[in-house]
């Protein structure tokens, strides 16, 4: 960071330090705090909201090449491993 760009940060800080000694002096930083999070936390639940809306549904992929014959067969649990194994085998020696 820059030196005037430090100061400015340092200027920044300083304002709101000030405010909220403003604030607990006249006895308002609990109300503050409390509005402060409320509004807070109202908008990251409508930003979320907003974002899931907007996402691209898993439906909408692109569809994928067909899985090759030894996933297929080893994903079928009622395949003895010996076929499985065969499976890939034979797969293996066609490459």
């Amino acid at each position: 960071m820059t030196g005037p760009g430090r100061a400015a940060m340092f200027l920044v800080v300083a304002w709101l330090l000030a405010a909220v000694v403003l604030l607990a002096a006249q006895g308002l930083l609990v109300g503050y705090l409390l509005a402060a999070g409320a509004g807070t936390l109202a908008w990251l639940v409508l930003r979320a909201l907003v974002r899931q809306q907007r996402a691209p549904s898993m439906l909408d992929q692109p569809t994928r090449a067909p899985l090759p014959d030894r996933y297929r067969v080893a994903d079928d649990l009622h395949q003895p491993i010996t076929t499985v194994v065969a499976v890939a085998e034979a797969e293996a020696e066609r490459r």
